[in-house]
Formats: structure tokens, C-alpha cells, sequence
């Protein structure tokens, strides 16, 4: 953990390698800390599934890390992260991009 030269954000990197950051009140009002990801989540283990969608701009993907991820290649983003109960062995999407079928 460290935090910002104005000491108003704190920034954490995670056991699974992710860089997140939440901003802490400085004027000592009860606000609510906001966290968001600094870069973009990652998956923290091996890919074994990846698929593409012919009709959208988007590519979904699963890992050992036990979650399965949709990202948009045209901004560069992480549309949806959905954990899973098992490793992820496997994934497929429907051509419109509406379904997506999991191996476990």
C-alpha cells in the first residue's frame, strides 16, 4: 500500500496482482471511499478459453483464477467479470454476442 503525494488516495496492489485505488476523506466528513481498478482487472492464473464475437467488438475469456471475463478490444475495457464456483476449462460465444456457454 501506498498513498498519493496529497495523502488523499491510497493505493493497493492485491495477493492476485491487482492495482486498485480508493480515495480516503481528508476533511473528515463520513464520505463514502470509492475504489475502482487502476488498470483494467486481469486475470491472476492461466487463460484456457478465449472466443470472439463476429457482430460486436467484444472477446470473452475464462482462467484457472475461476472467473470469466468479457472485454471490449475497441476501447480496451473489461465489460463484465463474473466469477464462477470451478476453473473455467473452456468457452464459447453465440455469434450475437447475447450468450456465452462455460465449460467447468
Amino acid at each position: 500500500m501506498t498513498l498519493s503525494s496529497t495523502e488523499d488516495t491510497l493505493f493497493i496492489v492485491t495477493s492476485n496482482h491487482q492495482l486498485i485505488k480508493t480515495n480516503i476523506a481528508l476533511d473528515g466528513t463520513d464520505e463514502e471511499a470509492k475504489t475502482e481498478n487502476v488498470i483494467c482487472s486481469f486475470h491472476s492464473d492461466v487463460i484456457t478459453g478465449m472466443d470472439t464475437c463476429i457482430r460486436k467488438q467484444i472477446i470473452v475469456t475464462c482462467s484457472k483464477d475461476k472467473t470469466v471475463r468479457i472485454w471490449n478490444y475497441n476501447s480496451k475495457t473489461l465489460e463484465i467479470c463474473h466469477p464462477a464456483n470451478e476453473e473455467a476449462l473452456a468457452v464459447a460465444m453465440h455469434p450475437s454476442g447475447f450468450h456465452i456457454i462455460v465449460a467447468l
